[in-house]
């Protein structure tokens, strides 16, 4: 299941959701996605590249793109989702959530290319697209089953 969706631009997430909360404490997203940026950094310092971190629960997959700026600059950004762990992760991360990423990423570099990336407020139309990209692994059965009854 996949718990949180996102593009971080130098350790601040430009957009965001949250499908399943990971814990019931409220966390400052901009402090966690530093650290996640950070880690990311941190890691491809001592290998690279850096595909996905694991833990005992989840999994952060990662997939990086290159966008111009407002000034035509080239600037890096992560795609990134945070999911329950997997162990079958291997299998389809190749074949399915790098594919995904990459979507998500094209579709956000062709709708923003050029942009400030500083004014995030622009970007929160794009959460639909997020929500579109990765919103078949986010519903528990419960929620399939209202939706398909709605």
């Amino acid at each position: 299941m996949i718990r949180e969706a996102g593009i971080l631009f130098h350790g601040i997430p430009i957009i965001f959701t949250s499908y399943h909360r990971a814990s019931k404490k409220q966390t400052n997203l901009v402090c966690s996605s530093g650290l996640l940026s950070g880690l990311l950094g941190f890691a491809e310092c001592l290998m690279e590249p850096v595909e996905y971190f694991e833990s005992d629960k989840y999994s952060i997959v990662f997939k990086k793109g290159i966008i111009n700026d407002l000034f035509r600059d080239d600037q890096e950004i992560v795609a990134f989702i945070v999911m329950d762990k997997d162990f079958n992760l291997e299998k389809y991360l190749h074949k399915t959530v790098f594919p995904l990423l990459g979507k998500l990423l094209k579709k956000f570099i062709a709708q923003f290319d050029g942009c400030n990336l500083t004014k995030v407020g622009q970007f929160e139309p794009f959460r639909i697209i997020l929500n579109k990209v990765f919103g078949t692994g986010t519903q528990t059965f419960e929620e399939r089953v209202v939706s398909l009854l709605t």
